[in-house]
């Protein structure tokens, strides 16, 4: 963490540094005095870092709320280790709290350390592989004849012409396409069932005479159908031919 200021007093000089967030100075406050995390002295933690809050305030400098309710936190779990003691409100932070947010931070600054690391030390090694590749270096000639900026020129001219005539070809390839619409499909079903009041769909629309689109747009027509009740569909078995005939109601002939 970078140093931003020492203020010199007559009894000590303190150092103020950035610090992330309230949990972060405690760390740093925690490692200068070398104390076990599991066991650490409160009321000397909390006068340093009172201290701390008080020379930023002194230097004009921003102490921000989450420093300032860190500040409370630690006067009131310093007064319990000096009153007598109470019944604790469950809602209260205990000091056993603290410890664990004060590891599990701990735990976070490690783990970002290692990533940054890892990344700054694959960053160096990308731009040593970048600094490492030699682009081909292309001759140029340092004489041209007459002849080579027309020939170039046309066969410039060639590629754009059959690059054209190939975009034109798949062009037409897909104008003779024959398109399909669900409408088109069921009126056919319909002219069907008035001619024959029956007909087997798979036969009707079997592969072998037509493509897979076009059977697969009958298919949807067929469900409409008799999604509506206009047609009776009947399969005896999985995979089986689709028997259609036209919707009679019960009683009718």
């Amino acid at each position: 963490m970078p140093n931003v200021l020492t203020l010199e007093t007559n009894k000590y000089s303190i150092k103020l540094e950035n610090f992330e967030g309230p949990l972060d100075l405690l760390c740093h406050l925690i490692e200068k005095n070398k104390m076990d995390i599991y066991d650490i002295n409160i009321s000397e933690i909390t006068d340093q870092y009172i201290e701390y809050i008080n020379n930023m305030e002194r230097l004009n400098l921003d102490v921000t709320s989450e420093f300032l309710v860190m500040s409370s936190t630690l006067l009131y779990l310093k007064s319990k280790h000096l009153l007598p003691k109470q019944e604790s409100n469950e809602e209260e932070i205990t000091e056993e709290e603290l410890i664990r947010r004060i590891i599990e931070y701990k735990k976070y600054k490690e783990i970002s350390k290692k990533l940054k690391e890892n990344f700054l030390i694959n960053s160096k090694r990308f731009f040593k592989m970048q600094e490492e590749i030699e682009l081909p270096k292309q001759k140029i000639e340092k004489e041209y004849t007459a002849d080579v900026i027309p020939k170039i020129y046309k066969n410039l001219l060639q590629k754009n012409s059959d690059k054209m005539n190939e975009n034109a070809s798949n062009i037409e390839k897909i104008a003779i396409t024959d398109t399909y619409t669900v409408g088109q499909k069921v009126k056919e079903m319909y002219r069907t069932l008035i001619k024959y009041k029956k007909f087997t769909f798979n036969k009707l629309f079997s592969l072998s005479k037509h493509n897979k689109e076009e059977v697969v747009t009958a298919f949807s027509g067929l469900l409409e159908m008799s999604r509506r009740n206009k047609v009776i569909t009947e399969q005896d078995e999985l995979f089986g031919d689709i028997e259609v005939e036209k919707y009679r109601k019960i009683g009718n002939n």
